[in-house]
């Protein structure tokens, strides 16, 4: 859409505020399901605290969850940025490739007007309805009268809804307001801090360093006791200021006090640490000069989510998106408070932390002003829901459930509180669709021809357990989740006694209702089992599922759980040690007790490599016809085609009845455990599919090449019809011929459309 030469834009349907990587993936989506789409915003480039102004790499659900990690959109960008990236994933890194990346995918959408460099100041409402807003572009001399049908609020104070008249909070509530376990008795008005990030380089020469006259001092490690800073090269999060400033009015001076102390840090680094002949060659290049915003305003908005719907994890009708950060509460003054711990501080940890939990539509617009949604961190939600939504990957995912709705609503006519049952639920679909998590929630596409397929493969891996020579110490009680295919008669585990004496191991089996429930460790077992160690021995040990008391029906006649995932608790034992396995099956985790309380090991920002344990006879976890099963992640399954072997391998979907077909999607395997930070520079993800072919077969059986890919790193991958392909179809085979290193072809997913 070309710009009008005059200050006034009107024609579209949804116009966006903010560039942050909630509003932008909540514009792209929106252009890109359909809707006519203007981006607005005050910035050169996208991306907000992501961007090269500030640099803040990204987190999110699966930082502290293991399989976790968020896909759609935002797996979309950054998959694209790491396999071009030449650095490494770290505070302060993010280069100027990431800043082009978002831009291009903004030019090439058609739908989509981008307008940079550009400031909302003034916002129009009549009858309830917001009918403009008014932008001016200073560096152009423009001013712009801009008409959406829908906006927008991604700014991430709220700038739009504050100025619409949208009811908004600061600070945490009292825990009388919203019943909330961890709020205070009284409100606080405290907000968390912004950060500056820094980026050092090694300049192979020794680089004197002599701080301004302005800057902090920390001339001892104790000055700095608290906050590690053994990396030199980047950081650091927890140079953070807030309290007593206000972080809307005090910007800049945050910002000015901010670089007191990034300055006075690096010269504690160079000149007084105890280390500091590692930083002899160091020199600063780049220092941040934009704060990086944690926390404003909040809205009220249809629904405030709040800390006990996110801990019972609430599976609202019109949930559009997920979290699963910790409720991730700094020490009030951030730095100013160098006697204690930036986070947590005297604080149990685990209290903190939450499964991934679902995030309601209506949390994501106004109640009062009707055309009003909100994407990014001034999203209608409490203080302390606030704290685990905050991140960007959490944040972006929510962006693209807006846009998603937006164009639903500019399809329908319907404005966000008006969006019926079977909006709601064509939202969901489109999103699962875009290959978006929706917790419990699976493809129901009618037009998906392959949910009725027959699918079949060349292999399939039965889960076999393959233990490494580390493992974790049941000096305490740990735990596996496993597969249980129904026909399991017996357990084993990988273990070593490093004891002179027989151990006696004990363990339990908990049925558990997805992946994350760490609950079902504490509820009655359905079944025991005993293994006998020898002193000294080092390998697999086999015992049979006996029965145990208050055992519930539905159990086969070995005493085994029926198909589901199933936790096994092995008892404490001195001594004995709980081999890991030398690589991560989709769905497969553990746990330990930490401070009273189950928790995944061996812990947050890890690979999550789980402890080696399986059932005899082997469970066929991963067979073909969990690519049509309607979850493309592991959930309540393992939810993945895993091969037995290296490629090249293949599957194939027989329709029941010949199709003319338009469209095959795949969503290859992926290890969801992986976080941004462990994907170093140019890297592939060793899962995803490099080569494949697509082929597909006539009613007469005549098989031919619909797609033939080479080098490719994405997870969703889209092949449309190839031009001069005529005739029915009546099966699709997919030919992986190389991976990116991975032992075996994953697919999660695949999906035809006429």
């Amino acid at each position: 859409m070309q710009l009008d030469p005059t200050d006034h834009l009107t024609g579209f349907d949804l116009c966006v505020v903010g560039g942050g990587m909630a509003g932008y993936c909540a514009a792209l989506t929106a252009a890109r399901e359909g809707a006519r789409t203007l981006i607005v915003h005050d910035r050169p480039v996208f991306g907000g605290c992501g961007s090269t102004e500030m640099r803040i790499p990204f987190s999110g659900a699966g930082s502290h969850n293991p399989s976790a990690n968020e896909t759609g959109l935002i797996l979309e960008l950054i998959t694209e940025e790491r396999a071009q990236s030449p650095d490494n994933a770290a505070d302060g890194i993010v280069n100027a490739g990431w800043d082009l990346i978002l831009y291009d995918k903004a030019r090439r959408e058609p739908n989509l007007t981008v307008l940079l460099n550009t400031h909302v100041y003034a916002v129009e409402v009549r009858d309830g309805r917001i009918v403009s807003v008014t932008a001016t572009q200073p560096e152009a001399e423009k001013v712009w009268r801009i008409e959406a049908t829908l906006l927008c609020d991604a700014t991430g104070d709220g700038t739009v809804g504050v100025a619409a008249g949208v009811p908004w909070r600061v600070g945490q509530e009292a825990s009388h307001e919203y019943g909330e376990p961890l709020a205070p008795p009284e409100a606080e008005t405290w907000t968390l801090g912004s950060s500056l990030i820094f980026r050092s380089r090694d300049c192979g020469r020794p680089m004197p360093y002599t701080p301004p006259p302005w800057a902090a001092s920390y001339p001892t490690e104790e000055s700095l006791s608290h906050r590690s800073h053994g990396r030199i090269e980047s950081g650091y999060w927890w140079i953070e200021v807030g309290y007593p400033f206000d972080s809307i009015k005090d910007d800049d001076a945050i910002r000015d006090e901010l670089l007191r102390h990034v300055l006075g840090v690096w010269d504690h680094i160079k000149n007084h640490c105890a280390h500091r002949e590692q930083a002899a060659n160091h020199a600063l290049e780049w220092v941040g000069m934009r704060p990086a915003k944690r926390e404003s305003r909040r809205f009220v908005g249809a629904h405030v989510l709040t800390q006990a719907e996110i801990g019972r994890r609430e599976l609202f009708p019109d949930r559009v998106a997920y979290g699963g950060w910790i409720i991730d509460d700094h020490t009030k003054g951030g730095i100013l408070a160098a006697d204690q711990a930036p986070s947590f501080h005297g604080t149990g940890f685990a209290s903190f932390y939450v499964a991934p939990y679902s995030v309601p539509l209506r949390s994501l617009h106004a109640a009062n002003v009707r055309n009003l949604f909100f994407a990014g961190r001034c999203m209608s939600a409490s203080r302390l829901a606030f704290n685990s939504l905050r991140v960007q990957r959490t944040l972006a995912v929510g962006g693209q459930a807006v846009g998603t709705a937006a164009a639903r609503c500019a399809r329908t006519g319907r404005l966000p509180g008006d969006l019926r049952a079977e909006d709601v639920e064509a939202v969901q679909q489109s999103l699962l669709r875009q290959d978006c998590w929706i917790p419990r929630v699976r493809n129901a596409d009618d037009g998906d021809l392959a949910r009725h397929a027959c699918v079949a493969a060349s292999s399939a891996w039965p889960y076999e357990a393959l233990p490494a020579d580390g493992g974790l110490s049941l000096a305490a009680p740990l735990a596996c989740l496993l597969p249980f295919d129904g026909t399991a008669e017996q357990v084993r585990v990988f273990v070593r006694n490093e004891t002179a004496r027989e151990v006696a191991l004990t363990g339990t089996l908990h049925p558990a209702e997805d992946i994350w429930d760490l609950p079902a460790l504490e509820r009655e077992p359905v079944g025991a089992v005993e293994f006998r160690v020898p002193p000294g021995f080092a390998g697999p040990l086999v015992a049979r599922v006996a029965g145990h008391p208050g055992q519930p029906s539905g159990v086969s006649g070995t005493s085994a759980p029926t198909r589901g995932l199933v936790w096994l608790r092995l008892e404490p034992a001195e001594g004995v040690t709980w081999l890991q396995q030398s690589w991560a099956p989709p769905g497969i985790i553990s746990a330990h007790r930490e401070e009273g309380r189950w928790a995944f090991a061996p812990g947050q920002f890890t690979s999550w490599r789980p402890l080696a344990a399986d059932t005899l006879p082997a469970a066929r976890a991963y067979e073909p016809a969990n690519v049509i099963n309607g979850v493309s992640r592991p959930e309540q399954w393992t939810n993945v085609w895993l091969s037995d072997g290296p490629a090249p391998q293949w599957l194939r979907l027989d329709l029941p009845e010949p199709a003319d077909l338009g469209l095959v999607q795949i969503a290859w395997g992926l290890d969801f455990h992986r976080s941004f930070f462990q994907m170093p520079a140019c890297f592939r993800a060793p899962e995803c599919a490099r080569d494949y072919r697509i082929t597909a077969i006539g009613t007469d059986g005549t098989e031919r090449v619909w797609a033939e890919v080479q080098g490719n790193f994405q997870r969703l991958c889209r092949h449309r019809r190839p031009e001069g392909l005529r005739g029915a179809v009546s099966a699709v085979r997919l030919g992986v011929l190389a991976t990116h290193g991975a032992p075996r072809v994953e697919i999660d997913e695949v999906r035809l459309y006429r």
